[in-house]
This record gives structure tokens, sequence and C-alpha cells, in this order.
């Protein structure tokens, strides 16, 4: 067997464990199942993909799809007792697309018939004059095939992004996804897997509020993710999810998806307790590569750069290399005086937050000057 079947098939078992674990949770939520049987299958999927892990590793990764449900309990109980109702009437299909994907402000006026699709304005421009396409004639770059098809995607997707989500509404078979997030992926930009975890955790449609302004709806996201990926199992939970949305509008990039996953895996098994540290690293990766736009997930070599930033103890992007850089800083401002109140017993900081020496006022030994041998 070949490296690369080595390496393929540990993340196929994985996969193949999010997508059944993750089922069972949403036949749990249609009422399909109990959840004395969403638990029982979760259980024998961890089981049966985990056969050499130990026990506190298989809680770990069931803990995450046990949440799930009790979040859905918890979702029913509160909007019993809130009395909610949720009453959607729309006008026209223009208005449910406003409505679900992030239409910002539009005018009532223009809206569409229920027949017709989205439009927009197109204004005057000579193309040839954009400065970067001077350049790309003068010096013009040779990318992949494979990075070549997915831009010409994208740019089609975005010659019209408003009428590719409405089209997208109207697909056959889409996996479940925040809609919130899918202009992300037909942008080619990041996508946001807060949002996306959070998303698989909610038991309601993406929450929106518009406001009448004169003759203008302003239409407003909901609030901040309510789960944020924090370990491993809920990045990969959350990873899979965004995996399927991307093949979806981009079938191509199978191979690049999973080379990054591995690449990605490999930091999470080599950086057991810095999970935090991976995780921004991966955020990092793909704002980098949705704003240059010219490089693949799959060109790890590429991000060295990101990586010292991110995984070093001391890189830009780690939060405890500046704390330790502040505390540097603020010891080097103590005073060389010995602190009075330590030697009379009543100071109640630690020596290395005090502002003066914790050292004996008659000798300047590690005692206080009441234990010192060599007073009077």
């Amino acid at each position: 067997m070949s490296d690369h079947e080595d390496q393929t098939e540990p993340q196929s078992i994985e996969s193949d464990l999010t997508v059944d674990c993750v089922k069972a949770v949403d036949d749990y939520r249609g009422e399909s199942i109990s959840k004395w049987e969403a638990v029982s299958q979760i259980s024998a999927a961890i089981r049966s993909a985990t056969a050499s892990t130990d026990n506190g590793q298989r809680a770990s990764a069931g803990e995450t799809y046990l949440a799930m449900l009790d979040e859905h309990d918890r979702s029913l109980v509160d909007a019993g007792t809130r009395g909610y109702q949720r009453v959607e009437q729309r006008t026209s299909e223009n208005d449910e697309q406003e409505d679900i994907f992030d239409g910002e402000v539009g005018s009532k006026h223009s809206r569409l018939s229920r027949s017709s699709s989205p439009s927009s304005k197109r204004h005057k421009f000579t193309e040839s004059l954009y400065a970067w396409k001077i350049q790309e004639e003068i010096a013009p770059t040779t990318h992949s095939p494979n990075l070549e098809r997915t831009r010409s995607m994208v740019q089609n997707y975005t010659a019209d992004l408003k009428h590719a989500l409405w089209s997208l509404q109207s697909a056959g078979s889409l996996p479940p996804f925040p809609k919130s997030e899918w202009k992300h992926i037909l942008s080619g930009t990041a996508v946001n897997l807060d949002a996306v975890f959070s998303g698989l955790f909610s038991t309601l449609s993406d929450d929106k509020t518009t406001t009448s302004v004169g003759d203008f709806d302003l239409s407003v996201s909901g609030s901040r993710p309510s789960k944020v990926v924090q370990t491993h199992g809920d990045w990969t939970i959350a990873w899979t999810s965004t995996s399927a949305a991307i093949l979806c509008a981009f079938p191509h990039r199978a191979f690049e998806l999973q080379q990054y996953s591995e690449y990605i895996l490999q930091f999470f098994g080599a950086l057991p307790y810095s999970h935090s540290k991976v995780i921004n690293l991966d955020k990092a990766i793909r704002r980098y590569t949705g704003e240059v736009k010219h490089i693949e997930l799959s060109e790890v070599g590429r991000f060295r750069h990101l990586e010292a930033r991110y995984l070093q103890e001391d890189g830009a992007g780690n939060r405890t290399g500046t704390h330790k850089e502040k505390e540097i800083t603020k010891s080097n401002r103590r005073s060389n005086e010995v602190c009075r109140q330590w030697n009379n017993g009543v100071c109640n900081r630690k020596a290395s937050e005090c502002r003066y020496r914790h050292l004996c006022a008659n000798c300047r030994g590690s005692h206080p000057s009441s234990e010192c041998p060599k007073k009077d």
C-alpha cells in the first residue's frame, strides 16, 4: 500500500464517522428516531471507527454530538415557553432571495416578479484601463489547470452573484450548510467555520431582521455564531460540512480539499494541547488564499510564513508570545528599592508582581528583615 493510501484511509474513516453521527442528529431533529436511538447510533459509529482508541478519546468524540441533541431539546423547551411562532410570508421568489441571502439594502420598488430572476443594473466601463489587466498582459501568470478552472467559475458566479444565489435555491440537492455562507463559497473567499459549526447545532432557520427606512428595506443578519470551533473534533465537523458545500459549487477541487485536510490534521496530532493555534492557522490560510486568488489550498509549501506566525511560541499571531513580552517590559520598569511592606510582613503581592524587591532591608538577602541574621 502506498504512503498516500495510508494517509487517505484514516481521513476517509473519520469523514464517514462524521457523516454517520451528523445523520443520527438530523434524524432525531426530524423526529425520525428517538433520542435513545440517536445516542445508540452515535455510540456504534464511534466504536466502529475508533476500535484502537481508548475510552477517554471516545468519550471526547461523543460529547460534541450529544451536545447537539441536548441543544435541540433546549431549543424546543425555550420555544414552547415563549409561545414562539415563526410565520413567513413572501410575495415573490426575489423577496425570498433577499431574506435568505445577505441582500443588505434593497429597494421595495425594484423587486422582481415571481417568474423572473434577479438582475442588476450595468454601468459602462473600460476593462482595458484596469491596471491589473494591463499588468497581466505584460507579464501573464501561469496557473495549474485546476486553479484556472476555479478562477473561471468564481468569475462566472460573481459576475452576477445575486442570480447565482437565486439559482442555487432551486438546486435539486444541497448539503446542509448555512445560507449566509454560500456567498463566500461562490466568491472563493474564506468561510466562517464558527457559523457553520453553529448552524449544525441550530434547529431554526437563519435569522434576519428587516427594518423599513423610507422606500428601502434594511436587512441585518443574525447575531454572531453561538458556537465556536475550539477543538480538533469541532474543526473536523465544520470542515466536513464546508468541504461538501465547496464541492457542490466546484466539483473538481476534491483532491485539493483532501490534501489540505490532511495537512491541517497533522498539526492537530503534533500539537495535542495547542488546538487553538492550529485553528488560527487554518483561518489565516483560508483567508490568505481567498484574498490572493492564485494559490490553491493544496500548495502547503506556500504557507510556511503563516506556520511560523501562528504555531511558533513567539510568532506574531501567537497571543501567548505577546503576553510574555508585556510581562518582560513591565518587569524591566521595577524599582531596585526593597519593599518595606514585605519586610514588615504586610505586602500581599507576589514577588513577580510587586514594583519593589522582596529582599531584606539590612543585607538584601531573600529573607525579611525580621529574620536577618545580621540585624543588631
